[in-house]
């Protein structure tokens, strides 16, 4: 905790000239939040007496805002070069890349999870793959109950899509039967209230009423811009 503490401390002070104001702005998804700014904020505003006023969204709305001069900082799970991507697909034109620094100050772990009484507890790589394609729809075929699995979604937060796209799916389209929801604590409302079903996200998504699977590490870098 000391570490992250000072690594995102001497960052901020580092890369922000708003390091001089009363509060900084910081624009961020769920997973930096969770990972990051939680961990550190009252340590931070007790030692700096700067206050972080947060905005939440996605990684895409996190960098608009900055873009746009709403926020002073942007925090994103994803690489740079991957946010630009993301923009890019929205049809959002960055005039010039270069002009934003940005630097990878952790990572944030994708969790998957099941209702807590779905008594399927592991889940290989393959398996995730086949589930979150769409290739595998029943419980029975892992290890579960004979009952069908119900993929539960959010494309409001596509830098967690794009890494668990990336790293689970081998990049291959995701299932085209979800039920499509918004944002973490949705997917988690949703496993709790559904024994059939499964999601992944941000340590958000984890509750009493949830069971974190044991899969492959999916983990994404956490970037500062």
């Amino acid at each position: 905790m000391k570490r992250l503490f000072l690594l995102f401390a001497f960052v901020l002070c580092f890369l922000v000239p708003a390091v001089q104001a009363e509060e900084i702005i910081i624009s961020a998804g769920s997973g930096p939040l969770d990972s990051v700014i939680y961990p550190v904020k009252d340590a931070f505003e007790k030692a700096s007496g700067i206050k972080l006023n947060i905005l939440f969204g996605s990684a895409s709305l996190a960098f608009k805002q900055l873009y746009k001069g709403v926020s002073e900082v942007g925090l994103a799970g994803s690489s740079y070069g991957e946010v630009l991507e993301i923009m890019k697909k929205e049809g959002f034109e960055v005039k010039d890349p270069a002009s934003f620094q940005h630097v990878t100050i952790g990572r944030g772990m994708i969790r998957t999870v099941v209702n807590k009484d779905n008594p399927v507890s592991r889940l290989s790589g393959e398996q995730l793959k086949g589930i979150f394609t769409g290739r595998i729809t029943n419980w029975k075929d892992v290890g579960g109950n004979d009952s069908p699995i119900i993929v539960v979604l959010s494309y409001l937060n596509p830098a967690t899509i794009g890494a668990f796209k990336k790293i689970i799916l081998d990049n291959e389209p995701y299932a085209s039967e979800v039920l499509e929801l918004g944002h973490m604590d949705e997917l988690r409302g949703a496993v709790e209230a559904n024994v059939e079903a499964i999601a992944f996200g941000t340590s958000a998504v984890l509750s009493n009423g949830v069971k974190q699977v044991e899969t492959p590490e999916v983990f994404r870098p956490i970037t500062l811009i």
